[in-house]
């Protein structure tokens, strides 16, 4: 029986170190979530007014479901627009093949072109950008997004899901990609009691 619970720990040891999509959290809904469109939500575009008064977009990207969960949640306690951002081409529905692909577009820093239309994002005061933490930092089509208009002046809110990352490098490295923008510290959004304070502290 310690046997068995000492290969159990290994593996669960094994996947954090390899940092794959959305991580270790949630890893078994990963495998069925990625090929089920049970759980997809609905874009909410025309409606970017928040609860806060101010104009709200949550826009994330979630392959295996678990951003996607955080999403909605934010979504429904701060209201304002929601959008979901999707490669043109998806990744695989398997969650190794997906860890080779996002590991070549990260080393090779590319912009996956994105399924489209995207928002008109100059409408917005606050965009929360969620996105689960591949390779140490946001996904490549997360920086396709924010790169595909100016977001001069605009704040940015990252919350991310991860197994074993922080989400600190992440910010870091949007905070490089877009210096004119207002990138605020982010939350690691795996606790999802943490929420509340997180958008109270930015006025939301």
């Amino acid at each position: 029986m310690k046997r068995i619970a000492l290969i159990v720990v290994l593996i669960l040891l094994a996947v954090v170190a390899y940092k794959g999509p959305d991580s270790l959290i949630g890893l078994a809904k990963m495998s069925r979530s990625a090929s089920s469109e049970t759980d997809r939500l609905e874009n909410i575009l025309g409606q970017p007014e928040g609860k806060s008064g101010k104009k709200v977009l949550v826009a994330y990207f979630s392959w295996g479901g678990n951003t996607r969960s955080v999403a909605k949640l934010i979504h429904d306690k701060t209201g304002g627009d929601l959008f979901e951002i999707k490669k043109e081409t998806a990744y695989p529905k398997e969650y190794k093949p997906t860890t080779d692909v996002g590991k070549m577009e990260r080393e090779q820093d590319l912009r996956p072109k994105l399924a489209g239309p995207l928002p008109d994002l100059k409408q917005y005061d606050v965009i929360l950008l969620g996105y689960p933490i591949w390779w140490y930092i946001e996904p490549m089509p997360v920086k396709t997004f924010v790169e595909a208009q100016d977001l001069s002046g605009k704040v940015i809110l990252p919350f991310a899901t991860s197994g074993g990352s922080d989400i600190i490098d992440s910010v870091n490295d949007l905070r490089k990609t877009l210096p004119k923008a207002q990138v605020k510290d982010g939350l690691l959004a795996n606790m999802t009691g943490r929420i509340d304070n997180w958008l109270k502290e930015n006025g939301l």
